[in-house]
């Protein structure tokens, strides 16, 4: 459900996603990463963020193992302490943490004295997940499930098309392309004569220069982006998909408020 890549601040949007057992139903709400915003995109990203902190039943912060709390937490836990709710901190990557570094950083965030637990993890290997998981729902308050059974986001397959292109750009993209690019999905036809989904997006970038970068020598990077996403939408549709990119080029648009409340912007 949500995209993911080794580049920092690829999520933009709040995304809910939902886990449900025979004993709870978790909604996670994934948010964009804090960080300090260097154009009008990343501040609408941070934005986002703090939104979706609005009415939380409990808040997850999640960190890296660095032996210390880092400068920019200092400047926003203030503000994550003042939220009514349980808070837990996840420092992930704990399999690469080097000599001391894990101790020291559940030493450091746990003398702040604003989290209820701390819990080392490691999301690639599975490590420890089975407890952040169990205290998680331990902390939940107790409720009707808000989602049916089955139900794994509360997203419209649109939204979910468009990120896992944009996913691919992260990955077949470098330097300021992917954080440069949006995706709108233009149409999503179900063929009734065959089991066939037919899907139509465009990829828009800031500057005239990027557009080549993305379509690639011979269109060849614009159609592995394609490739990869339609395979993983197969797989998730378990349909054949036909699915047909186009790239354009929106002048400055990561610095134009409007546009980025219609590319990127959160409706839900």
């Amino acid at each position: 459900v949500v995209i993911v890549s080794d580049r920092p601040q690829t999520t933009r949007n709040r995304i809910r996603c939902i886990y449900t057992t025979d004993q709870a139903q978790v909604v996670f709400v994934d948010t964009p990463g804090l960080h300090r915003p260097v154009n009008k995109l990343s501040a609408h990203i941070v934005r986002e963020a703090f939104r979706a902190l609005a009415g939380v039943d409990e808040l997850l912060y999640m960190i890296e193992p660095t032996g210390g709390v880092d400068p920019y937490d200092q400047e926003v836990l203030p503000r994550i302490r003042t939220l009514p709710c349980p808070k837990l901190l996840l420092v992930n990557k704990m399999d690469q943490a080097k000599g001391n570094q894990l101790p020291e950083t559940l030493l450091a965030y746990e003398k702040l004295g604003i989290f209820d637990e701390l819990v080392p993890i490691s999301c690639l290997k599975g490590k420890n997940l089975d407890r952040a998981l169990s205290l998680i729902v331990h902390y939940l308050p107790q409720g009707e499930p808000l989602f049916p059974d089955g139900v794994a986001t509360d997203r419209p397959l649109e939204f979910i098309v468009a990120e896992l292109i944009r996913e691919k750009i992260f990955h077949l993209t470098y330097q300021e392309i992917p954080y440069s690019t949006a995706v709108v999905v233009d149409r999503v036809h179900e063929r009734e004569d065959r089991p066939l989904i037919e899907i139509y997006a465009t990829i828009y970038v800031a500057r005239d220069s990027q557009k080549p970068i993305i379509i690639g020598r011979g269109g060849q990077k614009l159609k592995e982006i394609g490739r990869l996403a339609r395979l993983e939408l197969e797989a998730l549709l378990g349909k054949k998909v036909f699915l047909l990119l186009h790239v354009k080029v929106k002048p400055r648009w990561t610095e134009d408020e409007v546009e980025i409340a219609r590319l990127a912007g959160d409706q839900l």
